[in-house]
């Protein structure tokens, strides 16, 4: 009996591993190749560079919502091959729900950390509502947590939008994935305009934390958010 229960157990883990690597790789980083470097950092590489660009990323999360939340496993690719040994793609990183987030060769760095971290932690503190939110406030309050130039202007401009405002409000109303399919990067452009307008608007970071209360006691995002077309 024993044996069996061994054998299932193995069976389940394989299972998981094919189908779910980066869930796999979240739960056993060693057995992907990973070392453990600092605390809950992971990577195929020993570079004293992740933990301290782990280190600015923290603190922007911290100086976006005063405190954090999330305690994710982070697990950093040097190379495209481990990468894709944890199921990654062409993108740069990936937060895998609240449990942990990827990061590729090309996203080794503290603004898409940031990112990454700023999708773990709205989740953690969403908890049930998570499913609430679309997929462009999500990425457009990440662009803005992690300061991404290539999306925003400078904090330091008025009215941060790389674009005009009536171009990027039809992503209120867009399928995400659809636009973002193939790699198209401009509905970052347009997320990041409408909630950097919209959090200016509302009192910045606190606009951000009475949103979350609100959606976590039964609000409907829609008529909370309620955007200007």
């Amino acid at each position: 009996m024993a044996l069996a229960v061994v054998a299932l157990i193995g069976v389940a883990v394989g299972t998981v591993a094919l189908v779910a690597p980066a869930v796999a790789a979240t739960a056993c980083p060693q057995c992907y190749g990973l070392s453990a470097l600092d605390g809950s950092i992971y990577a195929d590489r020993d570079d004293e560079r992740y933990p301290q660009m782990l280190k600015g990323a923290d603190e922007r999360i911290t100086g976006f919502y005063g405190t954090r939340m999330s305690h994710p496993r982070v697990l950093i690719c040097a190379t495209p091959a481990c990468y894709r040994r944890l199921g990654g793609g062409g993108e740069k990183g990936q937060a895998i729900r609240n449990w942990s987030l990827m990061l590729s060769p090309a996203g080794a760095n503290e603004t898409i950390a940031t990112h990454e971290l700023s999708h773990v932690e709205f989740h953690e503190r969403l908890g049930s509502a998570r499913g609430k939110v679309p997929h462009w406030f999500d990425e457009g309050l990440a662009v803005l947590i992690s300061d991404d130039s290539r999306y925003l202007k400078p904090s330091s401009e008025g009215d941060r939008c790389r674009l005009p405002y009536e171009q990027a409000s039809p992503i209120v109303d867009s399928d995400w994935r659809a636009m973002t399919a193939g790699g198209v990067d401009r509905p970052y452009l347009q997320a990041a305009c409408v909630v950097s307008r919209w959090t200016s608007a509302h009192g910045g970071p606190a606009a951000v934390l009475d949103l979350i209360a609100r959606l976590r006691d039964g609000a409907d995002f829609q008529t909370t958010v309620a955007v200007p077309r």
